[in-house]
């Protein structure tokens, strides 16, 4: 077993997907039936922002007991905001922004 100790590892070190620098960020939604979530990525500290520091934006609908897991790059913040009304969604009608600093190789889960 311990002549494929070293092997194994190399293996599980090389199937990673991102950056030892990165961080990862998974939120859930165990509240509504479903929910709108936008999210930006950014280096700076506005989330509304689309300046050079902007990097990412995505929208995606998580249902409940959902979880969605994003990579940050270094150096970069995570906002995310919701439907201010997840049982009856307006379009365009968000919630406050939430912010996450994120710091390199960690790993965290907050629920929306």
């Amino acid at each position: 077993m311990r002549r494929w100790l070293p092997f194994l590892l190399v293996m599980l070190v090389g199937c990673s997907s991102s950056s030892p620098d990165s961080s990862k960020l998974t939120l859930r939604n165990l509240q509504w039936e479903h929910v709108n979530v936008q999210l930006v990525i950014t280096k700076g500290s506005d989330c509304d922002e689309r300046s050079p520091e902007f990097v990412n934006s995505q929208n995606f609908v998580l249902h409940h007991d959902q979880t969605k897991t994003i990579t940050a790059p270094p150096e970069t913040n995570v906002c995310w905001r919701r439907d201010r009304y997840p049982n009856n969604p307006h379009p365009e009608e968000w919630s406050g922004w939430s912010h996450a600093i994120m710091v390199p190789g960690s790993e965290t889960t907050t629920d929306l």
